[in-house]
């Protein structure tokens, strides 16, 4: 393959990744759904987690919730939070706010 066609490859590929990515969502979505939480849901959560909802909620693919509870859980480990603790927690943000279903505790 000459260097010109791979360059176009990798071009469009580069392309084609930034477009299906959710980078560039609305600054408005993160308070919004930060509202969502609070009033369906009872549950409180910071902009970085909202921001990793916003993503999971809009994007179109077939892994974004478990992306988006990896994220999470690396989010709350990092803040202290034991393993178990930090994937029950990010499980359950993410089965309310994508899947809808409220969690009762």
């Amino acid at each position: 393959m000459p260097m010109n066609d791979r360059k176009k490859v990798d071009s469009i590929i580069a392309k084609r990744r930034q477009s299906s990515n959710l980078r560039n969502i609305p600054d408005i979505l993160i308070p919004l759904w930060q509202i969502k939480m609070r009033e369906r849901f009872g549950i409180n959560v910071d902009r970085e987690i909202a921001r990793y909802i916003v993503i999971a909620t809009h994007e179109t693919g077939t892994w974004k919730k478990q992306r988006a509870m990896r994220k999470i859980e690396k989010l709350l480990m990092d803040r202290g939070m034991d393993l178990e603790t930090s994937q029950r927690l990010a499980r359950n943000v993410i089965d309310t706010s994508v899947g809808g279903v409220a969690s009762e505790e």
